[in-house]
């Protein structure tokens, strides 16, 4: 998929596996870089809505040529290759009863013709066996999140999700493409919470560094 080698039947070559920008050792909060996987300064001040994050690299090149050829050129192919890489790295999240994707504004939906994080979570959920509900869904569109300042991006999408059915006691990961600055996974947690899951977290691709 990266440089045209054989590769069989598998989306990558093992020298390009090799060389994608792995995420290593990072905050159990927020999934940022964080020396023996501590708790990082800011989420022990202010601790974040999710009870865990996971990403499986940084989003940098070739993982972010991978995200965009997925979300903005339908080329739906790349979605094995993350979702089968983000499988591997969820394993740190333990054991899960449920994963939701993140879901789109409508609007942007029906432009795009697909969800791309629910394309990552499909895979997700087949590798590890983990049932993917559909029960997360957005109220309302808003602009996108990355074309805005980052201070306004948590303003954006307050109260921009709902839960469509009780998720009382479960533990439940929300699936997505890139996390920056959490805003949206923190707005879809508390949507989460207040339908009674017992946990929520965040299973991203990539991790945007600060």
């Amino acid at each position: 998929m990266l440089c045209g080698a054989a590769a069989g039947s598998a989306a990558l070559c093992d020298a390009c596996r090799r060389e994608l920008p792995r995420l290593g050792d990072a905050c159990p909060r927020c999934a940022l870089p964080s020396p023996g996987r501590a708790v990082c300064g800011d989420c022990f001040v202010r601790p974040p809505p999710l009870d865990f994050a996971v990403a499986a690299f940084r989003y940098e090149f070739p993982v972010d040529r991978m995200i965009q050829a997925l979300k903005y050129a339908g080329q739906l192919a790349h979605a094995q290759a993350l979702g089968s890489a983000l499988a591997r790295a969820s394993l740190d999240a333990g054991a899960l009863d449920a994963l939701v994707a993140l879901p789109l504004a409508p609007a942007r939906q029906r432009e795009r013709g697909f969800n791309q994080a629910a394309e990552i979570a499909r895979r997700v959920a087949a590798a590890r066996g983990i049932a993917l509900d559909d029960g997360l869904a957005r109220l309302r569109d808003t602009p996108p999140q990355a074309s805005l300042p980052l201070r306004e991006r948590a303003r954006n999408v307050r109260g921009a999700f709902t839960a469509r059915h009780p998720f009382a006691g479960l533990r439940v990961a929300i699936v997505d493409d890139v996390m920056t600055t959490g805003a949206s996974m923190h707005a879809a947690a508390r949507a989460l919470r207040a339908a009674g899951a017992r946990e929520v977290g965040a299973l991203v691709v990539a991790r945007t560094l600060r």
